[in-house]
Order: C-alpha cells, then sequence, then structure tokens
C-alpha cells in the first residue's frame, strides 16, 4: 500500500495530447493515469553484446507493484517529476538498476506517443526512448528504489521469437545477491510488449538493436508525436 500511495501522490508535468509539448502545469500522478492526462515518461533499452549476438536486459518490476507486479519489463522505465529539466533517464536509471549513463553513451530513438485505455487505468505518455550497449555484467547493476527485484538476460533471437508467437526458454538473472536461471515465456513479461498497440514501437526498437550490433549506427527512429 505504501508504494501505491507514495506512486500516486507523485507530481509530474501535464503535456498538450494534440501539440506533444509541455505546458507547465503539474498533475498528480495517480490522477494521470485516472483522467488521460498526458505526461512525459522515459525509457531505457540496454543490450549485452554475446558471443553470438546480444542480450536485451529486462528488469523484474517487484512482487508489490500496483500495476503488472513481478513481470520483465523494458530495463528502466519511469515517469519524469514536475520540474526536471535534464538527466531524466539518467535519475530513472540509477534509481532503478543503479547506473547512470552519459548522454554520448546513449542512442536516442525519439519519443513515441503511447495510449492506453482499461477499466481502471487511462494513460496517455509520450515516451522518450533511448538505447545503451554496454558489456556491465548483471552482478554490477544495483536495485535502489525497491521497485525493481531483478534483472534477466534475454537473447534477442529468443525475444524476436517470442514477439510472434510464444515459447519457453531459459535466461540468466541477478537477483540483487545470486546469479540465477530460470525459464520464462511471455506470461513472465509484462503484457503490453505484446499488445498491438506496442508493435510499431517493438518494431523500431528491434530495428535500431539489429542496426546497433551489425553497423555500429542507429538510423531508425521513433515517428514524430506531434
Amino acid at each position: 500500500m505504501k508504494e501505491k500511495i507514495s506512486q500516486g501522490n507523485e507530481v509530474i508535468e501535464i503535456w498538450d495530447w494534440e501539440k506533444a509539448v509541455p505546458t507547465g502545469k503539474s498533475v498528480l500522478r495517480g490522477d494521470a493515469h485516472r483522467y488521460g492526462v498526458a505526461h512525459e515518461g522515459v525509457h531505457l533499452w540496454i543490450i549485452r553484446p554475446t558471443v553470438i549476438g546480444c542480450d536485451v536486459l529486462f528488469q523484474e518490476r517487484a512482487s508489490h507493484k500496483e500495476q503488472y507486479p513481478d513481470c520483465l519489463d523494458i530495463t528502466v522505465g519511469g515517469h519524469v517529476p514536475f520540474g526536471t529539466v535534464s538527466n531524466k533517464i539518467q535519475k530513472e536509471s540509477m534509481e532503478e538498476i543503479g547506473i547512470s549513463p552519459g548522454d554520448d553513451e546513449m542512442i536516442d530513438l525519439g519519443c513515441f506517443r503511447y495510449e492506453e485505455k482499461t477499466e481502471s487505468l487511462f494513460h496517455r505518455e509520450f515516451q522518450k526512448v533511448y538505447l545503451y550497449e554496454t558489456r556491465r555484467e548483471l552482478s554490477e547493476y544495483r536495485f535502489m528504489d525497491g521497485e525493481v527485484s531483478g534483472i534477466y538476460a534475454v537473447p534477442l533471437e529468443k525475444l524476436e521469437t517470442m514477439m510472434q508467437r510464444d515459447i519457453s526458454f531459459s535466461i540468466e538473472g541477478f537477483n540483487g545477491r545470486d546469479i540465477i536461471t530460470r525459464e520464462v515465456g511471455r506470461k513472465d513479461f509484462h503484457p503490453l510488449l505484446f499488445a498491438d498497440s506496442m508493435n510499431l514501437y517493438m518494431k523500431i526498437v528491434l530495428t535500431a538493436i539489429h542496426q546497433l550490433i551489425e553497423t555500429g549506427t542507429v538510423t531508425v527512429m521513433m515517428p514524430a508525436p506531434a
């Protein structure tokens, strides 16, 4: 319950949904998700080179999370607190997994206009998306704010197959104490990764990963939100 209250009372900035610009006005995070008030979010996808390709790192959401507890999700993701004008993804990354990549280390994939509506949630968000390649070992990550319980390395080829159909495979992870191995399938991941609303987003992310590991240069970008 403590986690729900603190996050619901977090103050974030209202964005104009049509113009895709910040308004300078504030809203409680809980109200934004209740009434469909557009706001800003940040995403960081981390990949780790391997002998045969690369792994995509996924965080494991803590069991007490209000939404999608225990699911494997984007490496780093969160809302931007009101008044934050710089180091937005660095702040979120440090809180969740204990690292703070420099702007020159990450690849900016642009901004994705996202909308999700359910019986209990109306989520409108402009998601600033970044890609970061590092050889850092899983055991080097630290989970600082209690919202993440582990980090897992998912082989790119397995992720791409799973985007097409459900499969079961083994992955390695770190839970803050030990390196562990577990079997996973679609049921273990955030369900929205496979939703129609995320098709374009995931296609661009996966294309960017391929471009980075194959050519060292990324040309694909999220579509302009405005």
